[in-house]
């Protein structure tokens, strides 16, 4: 079985348990890996499980030319395919910007296929007088603009 044919078998499989397909590769080896996620909620250990021998089952006899390895994205994979950004609108999220190498950190608000609107607040100085004050800044960013977007988590 080629690679194009494979993943068009990985893909069905990942949907047929409601889930996408995150990442895929097959090495020299035969080595499958995969990693797949859910739009809402996490993937769990047994619907890799199941992931794994469904796919294990459509390769039928070719199944013992390959291995297959089958995970999650993990908490610090970049975003790889639009169904993560989707499910991470209204989640903190960390945003690696091309150019001037800045790091943007807020909540994901949007999301089109072409660009992410970002919200975040920032301390600054009060216009009049002695302190501080929280204002609220949003940012458009344009998908051509980002090195990398992972989830932002504090522990």
């Amino acid at each position: 079985m080629d690679y194009a044919e494979l993943k068009i078998l990985i893909e069905t499989e990942t949907a047929e348990i409601g889930a996408f397909l995150v990442d895929f590769e097959l090495n020299m080896e035969n080595q499958i890996k995969l990693h797949a996620d859910l739009l809402e909620g996490h993937i769990s250990v047994d619907q890799l499980k199941y992931l794994s021998r469904s796919i294990e089952n459509a390769l039928g006899d070719e199944s013992e030319d390959y291995s297959i390895e089958v995970s999650s994205p993990g908490m610090f994979t970049p975003f790889k395919v639009p169904e993560q950004y989707k499910k991470s609108i209204g989640r903190l999220v960390k945003v690696n910007i091309l150019e001037s190498g800045d790091s943007l950190k807020g909540t994901l608000k949007s999301y089109d296929g072409k660009e992410i609107e970002l919200h975040w607040t920032e301390r600054v100085p009060k216009p009049k007088g002695k302190g501080k004050m929280d204002v609220d800044l949003k940012k458009t960013i344009p998908l051509k603009d980002v090195s990398k977007i992972i989830l932002d988590f504090k522990f």
